[in-house]
């Protein structure tokens, strides 16, 4: 079922790969509008997770109603969105969170593929809510992609998350979600951040992954308030020193090790070379051109790095977007905030735009995994067999 979903995926985005070149060198020029979205439609959570503070902020008075997020949509600002993300807090502690799907659906024509990343920590409220999504999005053509958070292995999950039972919680909602790939296509796996207190585990979150074969994404810990709300957590929580070498090191073992083609490769690529470069990046992203987000209450921000630009519940997205001081914030963005940032938003969206950055990561992996083979023990030279000669 996977690898239906994949061919799917790439045979969609290859019919855009004309259009996406013509946009990457128009967008040196002119300001586009953007391709990928992300909504974090609440920071209402069921998780107190120590690594994200959105659940500090979660207040569902100021969530936009489905209304006004119906009426938002309503601009010419998403005519072009391909890839759209629904995110929190968490997701489906929105009672509207199919009718939310279902209005970007309606709304974006040129969507193709719908992201869920939930925390599975409530299953009987999110298994009925994504077995509709699901179905949804197989009745409408839309390629659909999710997502359950797991930060470690038994009590590991919990003690990162805050919560009594969490990995037999999401267990449950990851279990079932298994079971419905049975029945619709989709993909399905788990992701997990990797910071300074569940590292030691990563390889214990590996090894559990493949024994249920899940397919895993890792995320390397950031910090932006933007997005999560936990700039104040940096010094408490990003790994250094020997830390710091031990994850690049699993990054790298997850390129030596894993398929090459792999598209999770090409971001753990980049943390180790961010983390042995002293985080300078290098991979493309396509929110530097191309990308939006919106927040529960309205705001309209470019990235996780980016200050709010306007409210669409007060005026149009479309006017917000566009803008001189938007598109000039953009560029302040580009020059100051992009050279350092660690985000993995949509980077392998950013790969299939952006053809060169991923041949030349296709070379790097390869050389990486040539270096990892090991070298096998020179063979002797055979003996020739003794002659017996006269005595």
């Amino acid at each position: 079922m996977a690898q239906v979903y994949a061919a799917k995926y790439l045979a969609k985005a290859a019919l855009s790969a004309p259009r996406d070149m013509v946009n990457s060198v128009v967008a040196k020029y002119k300001a586009l509008h953007p391709t990928v979205f992300i909504f974090h439609c609440t920071f209402v959570c069921d998780a107190r997770c120590e690594m994200c503070s959105n659940w500090t902020r979660g207040n569902r008075k100021e969530d936009m109603t489905l209304d006004q997020i119906r009426a938002a949509f309503a601009s010419p600002l998403w005519k072009n969105i391909e890839n759209a993300s629904l995110s929190g807090g968490e997701p489906t502690t929105r009672n509207d969170m199919v009718e939310i799907c279902e209005a970007m659906i309606d709304s974006f024509p040129k969507l193709r593929k719908l992201t869920i990343n939930t925390t599975g920590l409530t299953p009987h409220r999110a298994i009925p809510m994504l077995t509709k999504v699901v179905e949804l999005c197989n009745a409408r053509n839309v390629i659909f992609s999710m997502r359950v958070s797991i930060d470690g292995v038994g009590e590991m999950h919990g003690e990162v998350r805050n919560v009594r039972k969490a990995f037999e919680k999401a267990g449950k909602t990851i279990t079932a979600m298994q079971e419905l790939q049975k029945q619709y296509r989709f993909n399905f796996g788990i992701s997990s951040t990797i910071f300074s207190q569940n590292l030691e585990d990563a390889e214990n979150i590996l090894a559990w992954s493949k024994k249920e074969k899940l397919d895993i994404v890792f995320n390397m810990v950031r910090f932006t308030d933007a997005m999560l709300g936990n700039a104040e957590l940096e010094g408490k929580l990003r790994p250094m020193g020997k830390e710091e070498q031990r994850m690049r090191q699993f990054f790298l073992d997850r390129v030596r090790q894993d398929p090459i083609l792999d598209g999770q490769n090409y971001i753990y690529m980049h943390y180790a070379d961010m983390i042995t470069n002293g985080y300078h990046r290098t991979a493309p992203c396509p929110f530097q051109t191309q990308g939006v987000m919106l927040n529960p209450n309205g705001d309209l921000f470019f990235c996780e790095n980016s200050d709010v630009m306007g409210n669409v519940t007060t005026e149009d997205a479309e006017s917000i977007y566009f803008r001189d001081d938007s598109l000039a914030h953009r560029r302040e963005i580009r020059d100051h905030k992009c050279p350092t940032c660690l985000s993995p938003c949509q980077m392998n969206v950013a790969a299939i735009k952006q053809v060169v950055p991923y041949a030349r990561f296709l070379v790097r992996a390869s050389i990486e995994r040539h270096r990892a083979e090991p070298t096998p023990p020179p063979v002797p030279p055979a003996t020739p067999p003794s002659v017996a000669g006269p005595i």
